[in-house]
């Protein structure tokens, strides 16, 4: 049996890596992918992509594959650090070597698939001081020029070069948000529209208008729900084939939030402060999974407007401007103010700040 082998740490992978796997998928019965890294290195962390993190997508992609065998090593737990010394090569390769005729079926015969002279020069000069083999193949990447560093420094130009199930860690999270009223949904739609990006939109008022609810019905079961699937719609839209480095929501988790705090001192609507906490614990869980790159932020100044689906008790300047003051503070508490811009113009002026910054994100990326 042909074996043959790739290694890397993948953050991300992209059609470099790919052109190696699929080079030695075709020469050989198998290939084996080995991703490595280091406990809390910087590049992984920074985006999420720890080392078992991009073993989990690797596998996720290669599920249907049988010829591909994805396989995990811990650098740090073999003593070795980033700078691939002289000594620190000699672990790592007899490590390796070993863990993949464990692995079952190798022999002693199989040949690597490298994208770097260095490494060619590395393996050939020590593979058979550990175990025979067969090549070291270079694979020039001149015709396919792309790095794992190169996509992290401008996800949006290399878009199409990151390995899809890697795409949702570059994604750019664009959140359009505010108090009642103010244009958001109208806002993100038509910037979706100018642009052609994938959009999420409000669940919680989807979810009232299906099952007939009014503001009064509402318990802390249904906001649990408004704040699950707003969750998932969102990540949907983010991981789906549609998102080509941008991604735009007219609510997140905090618009939930904010209206469940605002609700607490109703006796209208049944939600207590000990509901409004159990909802505080889910949103912070939420928002491990999702992050913001930029929140534009719409203060109350519109005229109210009833579309069927409001709640008019909330309709007063007075009451828009608590709940806006509440949902400042939760940007804060959640550690997002930073990526917040206040737009407070007219509809086109608000209109033209956004296409701004996403005008600025695409040519950049050119």
């Amino acid at each position: 049996m042909k074996i043959g082998i790739t290694f890397g740490g993948y953050c991300p992978m992209h059609q470099g890596h790919l052109d190696l796997i699929m080079k030695a998928k075709k020469e050989n019965d198998i290939c084996y992918v080995v991703v490595c890294g280091y406990n809390g290195e910087e590049r992984g962390e920074s985006i999420g992509l720890t080392l078992n993190r991009p073993y989990s997508l690797i596998k996720q992609l290669f599920k249907d594959d049988e010829q591909i065998r994805v396989v995990k090593v811990n650098d740090t737990e073999l003593g070795i650090d980033e700078s691939m010394s002289e000594s620190n090569w000699d672990i790592w390769l007899n490590y390796v070597t070993k863990k993949l005729i464990s692995e079952g079926q190798i022999q002693n015969w199989f040949t690597w698939y490298v994208g770097e002279q260095p490494y060619a020069d590395s393996l050939l000069k020590r593979s058979k001081d550990f175990w025979k083999v067969n090549d070291v193949v270079y694979v020039n990447r001149s015709n396919n020029p792309i790095s794992a560093t190169m996509i992290r420094e401008n996800p949006i130009k290399y878009w199409n070069k990151i390995a899809w199930p890697f795409r949702q860690y570059f994604s750019t999270n664009i959140l359009i948000t505010g108090t009642a009223s103010e244009g958001k949904s109208t806002l993100t739609r038509d910037i979706a529209t100018y642009f052609g990006l994938p959009y999420s939109e409000e669940y919680g008022r989807s979810y009232m208008e299906f099952y007939g609810k009014d503001y009064t019905d509402l318990t802390v079961t249904d906001f649990q729900q408004f704040l699950i699937e707003q969750r998932k719609d969102t990540q949907k839209k983010i991981e789906s084939s549609g998102n080509s480095g941008i991604v735009i929501s007219d609510t997140d988790n905090l618009v939930t939030l904010m209206y469940a705090k605002a609700y607490v001192d109703d006796p209208a609507i049944d939600l207590t402060e000990e509901d409004y906490k159990t909802l505080e614990t889910l949103a912070w869980n939420i928002k491990r999974g999702i992050q913001w790159d930029k929140i534009f932020l719409l203060p109350p100044k519109n005229t109210f407007v009833d579309d069927g689906s409001r709640y008019m008790k909330q309709s007063t300047m007075d009451e828009r401007i608590k709940n806006y003051n509440i949902l400042v503070q939760l940007l804060k508490d959640f550690g997002w103010w930073d990526k917040v811009e206040v737009i407070n113009g007219n509809f086109l002026e608000n209109f033209e700040a956004v296409k701004n910054y996403i005008s600025e994100k695409i040519e950049y990326g050119k």
